[in-house]
């Protein structure tokens, strides 16, 4: 019998009216034709729900059915989820499995109603009823959330552990807490339950052991010493799994037995070390053996049939989550070589899939400790399929697999070959292979920087506008640290703007190594002062206006490194089209220059203009920058050992870094300092220790008024030595317009003993989410140190009590005329500590919001309501509170006419519980 969706819907009962309304909608010739008929069904049923006379459950389910199908076409439907709603009541299963439909589909866990459909779900969850409890946890698994996580949560890690639930029950309760995993671990009391859950591992049902590994994974990922003991039932499951110790005719699919369980045990084990005792490690061992032996395997099938592609698919899965396995442990060179040389057939597999899957795995192997000799066997391969590969992305995985095998020996070879890849790469990958090669070739230079200049240089050319500026800011740091190279990189960048077709990448780095060296390379005729100077003005034309500003600083390097050109370059930049450029920072820096080129004292712009000090940067950015843009894994839903491989990568940070390059003692840098250890307590409070050590001792006290606040600052030095050069400035991070500061001047020395203060005045223009900055810099013992101060100044300070009192009628009229999301914020969280009334009532005062009283029928709940101040406008706001004693959980719920506002206001409230 063939089976159709809204077979699948109607189930047994044949809703003849919904079949015609089907296929009328197909049998549509048009979008207008079939907009127009949906448009009268809708009619039709929005009638159907407002006339007085009762429809029965048969009635009212064919309507929501007929609803959910239109919603699926991709129109709104703005009606019917009370009625849906309704049907969750029903004690008719067909019309419960309606009614749970429609709110999976068309409801969310922002909706007005979803509190109804909570009930309803909580109270289906304590049913005897087997099915009702399925069909709660069905809709929990694809619409749970906070507050569905609150109400529900308990219940479901209940059933999920219990003893007497049914193992259909299990199975999709492990899907439901999943789901609420999710989206609310703060709301689930995970580590009461880890031992319990950890046995659904032992579970004889496959499909709750299944069902609960996708669970512990994920929760592992988080805790992961409370499921440590999952390691040795996962390993004596896999060991049955493939060694043939159970019976899963039930689960074997093409032959393979049960490969998504398989496959969820080893992403499982990926989160853990190698196992310590001896019968684990056994059976682990033997279980490894046996999966990477059965991809070579091929089974015999009875009447001559041919296998099926699905059986090597599943099998093929399993084998290379198995090599992730393998590659995370690193402790087994036989495992890992057996791998290798599996993968290495796989290389030359007419499929295209399974010579992707063997790069992409022996990219993650080739950085193991035993494996790599391994896969450089197989180098003449990779570069076979880098060089003759069609497809992209497998030549993506070839270049993932040469990065990872590169050393100091191979370097040249796979940089040469990389950079004659990128001349027909794609286009997608081309900033990838860029970011790649750059940072092997600085990585492996060694001492040969002439070789890395050539290699750089040579990049920029071929790679042109797919080159980021990470890459040649780069290049320049190594040129100005390294000595010895700064002869031949001039030289070099010299010829490369002999061309006027160059690219601007290549200006801009040799403007500023001219403009820094050029004089290294002024004894030869073909690369004279004057020869520079016409260089860059050869491209300043043809470059956009950052390059053209670079290129004014060079002009003003050169003049200042050879005095005999001084009064050329002077009388060039006092062209018009410099001194009055359109562009103002262009016409700026003119400005200045010829004033400082003019000035009397020579020594001034000889002390301006002197040749820059070496980088003391600790890291380079390139391979931050390679971390956006890599394609060796996955996101979140990847492999957990290719994941694990690359956070490992990004430690390398420090090998490529300047310092390591640098032939010239580089300079003490600057200690930079948060107050975020002292920030907590002015959420609630205007007055305390901004911060302190044992120099520094730094106080606040402020005050608000409407849209107004002034703050007081206190330095005081605690120490025996003298606090010199002391500055201020604050600033607001994410919405710099939202505030306007007057910051008085402070005093630049600060003597042991004493105290100064700072004053700061505010006044708010719109709404911000993070306080404003204060940026103090200061030098103690020839130590500079940057204080970065948050000042409590947060948006809840700018609340006024209103201005006559508020009664429940008044209150809920507002209440209903803001309405609900966005402008509606709730939030459901765990309490930090055990629930006091009066503590909570005080908390939410001191926030800023008065309460109201006799608003409530419920007297542990509070009101409040305030005004938002700003200079020219105010917004109200209404809140209520609803603390769960016995759950130790609170309910806040805001509301103002700013949707941003409320999202900001509830999320400062809401860190205060």
């Amino acid at each position: 019998k063939k089976v159709t969706v809204t077979s699948c819907i109607m189930g047994k009962e044949d809703m003849k009216g919904l079949q015609h309304f089907i296929a009328e909608i197909r049998a549509c010739g048009s979008a207008e034709g079939e907009l127009k008929r949906i448009n009268k069904e809708l009619a039709n049923i929005r009638g159907k729900f407002g006339d007085k006379k009762a429809l029965n459950g048969y009635q009212k389910k064919k309507y929501i059915c007929k609803l959910v199908y239109i919603f699926l076409l991709g129109h709104d439907i703005e009606f019917g989820h009370l009625e849906a709603i309704n049907l969750l009541a029903s004690s008719q299963y067909s019309e419960k499995q309606m009614g749970y439909l429609f709110v999976s589909v068309m409801m969310t866990e922002g909706h007005d109603l979803m509190g109804m459909a909570i009930q309803a779900m909580k109270n289906d969850l304590k049913s005897r009823s087997e099915l009702n409890v399925c069909l709660a946890l069905h809709c929990i698994a694809n619409v749970g959330g906070k507050e569905t996580a609150a109400e529900c949560g308990n219940l479901v890690q209940r059933l999920l552990v219990s003893d007497e639930a049914p193992n259909s029950v299990k199975k999709k309760a492990s899907l439901a807490m999943l789901r609420l995993y999710r989206e609310a671990p703060d709301q689930l009391a995970i580590g009461e339950f880890s031992s319990r859950f950890i046995q659904l591992l032992a579970s004889p049902d496959s499909g709750v052991v299944t069902s609960a590994a996708s669970f512990l994974t994920t929760v592992a990922a988080d805790n992961k010493d409370e499921f440590k003991g999952a390691v040795k039932h996962a390993i004596t499951r896999l060991h049955r799994i493939v060694l043939g110790g159970d019976d899963m005719s039930d689960y074997t699919y093409y032959h393979i037995p049960s490969p998504w369980l398989t496959i969820k045990l080893l992403r499982l084990l990926q989160l853990y070390p190698y196992p310590e005792d001896d019968a684990s490690v056994g059976r682990l061992n033997d279980t490894l053996s046996g999966l990477l032996s059965r991809v070579k395997e091929i089974p015999r099938l009875r009447d001559g049939k041919r296998v099926r592609v699905q059986y090597f698919n599943v099998n093929h899965a399993c084998f290379v989550e198995a090599v992730n396995l393998i590659a995370h442990y690193d402790n087994s060179a036989d495992l890992q070589i057996q791998a290798c040389t599996i993968l290495g057939d796989f290389l030359i597999h007419k499929e295209v899939n399974m010579r992707f899957l063997a790069l992409e795995s022996l990219s993650i192997m080739a950085g193991t400790k035993f494996s790599k000799k391994a896969v450089k066997k197989h180098m003449a391969t990779i570069q076979r399929a880098l060089r003759d590969e069609s497809d992209s992305t497998v030549q993506r995985r070839a270049v993932d697999v040469l990065y990872a095998l590169c050393d100091e020996d191979l370097v040249q070879d796979v940089v040469k070959q990389l950079l004659s890849f990128l001349r027909r790469a794609d286009y997608t990958i081309r900033e990838e292979l860029v970011l790649k090669i750059a940072i092997l070739s600085e990585r492996f230079v060694g001492e040969n920087y002439t070789w890395y200049v050539d290699v750089m240089m040579q990049l920029i050319k071929d790679a042109g506008d797919h080159v980021p500026p990470e890459v040649w800011y780069r290049v320049i740091q190594v040129v100005v640290n390294r000595q010895d190279v700064q002869d031949y990189a001039t030289k070099i960048c010299f010829e490369a703007l002999l061309d006027p077709a160059v690219h601007e990448t290549v200006v801009n780095i040799g403007g500023y190594v001219l403009g820094e060296f050029g004089h290294l390379i002024a004894n030869d005729t073909n690369s004279s002062p004057s020869k520079q100077v016409e260089i860059i003005q050869m491209h300043y034309p043809m470059v956009d206006t950052s390059t053209r500003a670079l290129l004014l600083t060079t002009y003003v390097k050169l003049a200042n490194l050879f005095p005999e050109i001084k009064p050329h370059i002077v009388q060039l930049l006092k062209a018009n089209h410099f001194l009055k450029s359109s562009d103002a920072e262009l016409q700026q820096r003119a400005n200045e220059y010829v004033t400082l080129l003019t000035v009397p004292n020579a020594d001034v712009s000889v002390s301006v203009l002197e040749e820059m000090p070496p980088f003391t940067d600790k890291q380079t950015t390139l391979l931050q920058r390679l971390e956006l843009k890599r394609t060796t894994v996955t996101d979140e839903t990847g492999s957990v050992a290719a994941r694990k491989r690359q956070v490992g990568k990004s430690v390398e940070l420090g090998e490529v870094s300047a310092v390591a390059h640098s032939a010239v003692a580089s300079k003490t840098e600057a200690t930079t300092i948060n107050n975020d250890a002292f920030f907590e307590p002015f959420y609630l409070a205007n007055d305390g220790v901004l911060y302190q050590n044992q120099v520094l001792q730094i106080g606040v006290k402020a005050e608000f008024h409407s849209s107004l606040g002034r703050v007081s600052v206190y330095f005081g030095n605690l120490g025996s030595t003298p606090i010199t050069s002391l500055s201020t400035r604050a600033y607001l991070p994410n919405y710099p317009d939202a505030l306007s500061m007057d910051v008085h001047e402070i005093e630049s020395t600060l003597a042991p003993g004493v105290q100064l203060k700072q004053q700061v005045n505010v006044e708010c223009l719109s709404y911000f989410d993070d306080p404003p900055v204060l940026e103090v810099t200061l030098t103690y013992q020839q130590r500079v140190v940057v204080l970065l101060l948050k000042l409590p100044i947060l948006l809840n300070k700018f609340f006024e009590p209103l201005a006559t009192p508020m009664d429940a009628q008044t209150f809920f009229k507002k209440w209903a005329q803001l309405g609900g999301p966005p402008r509606e914020v709730r939030q459901v969280i765990k309490a930090r500590d055990a629930i006091v009334v009066e503590e909570m009532r005080e908390r939410v005062t001191n926030f800023g919001l008065p309460l109201l009283h006799h608003i409530d029928p419920k007297p542990q709940n509070v009101v409040s309501a305030g005004i938002l101040h700003f200079k020219n406008s105010q917004i109200g706001a209404l809140l209520r509170v609803e603390p769960n004693l016995d759950a130790e959980m609170y309910r806040f719920t805001l509301r103002t006419s700013n949707d941003a506002v409320s999202t900001i206001i509830a999320n400062l409230l809401v860190a205060n519980f």
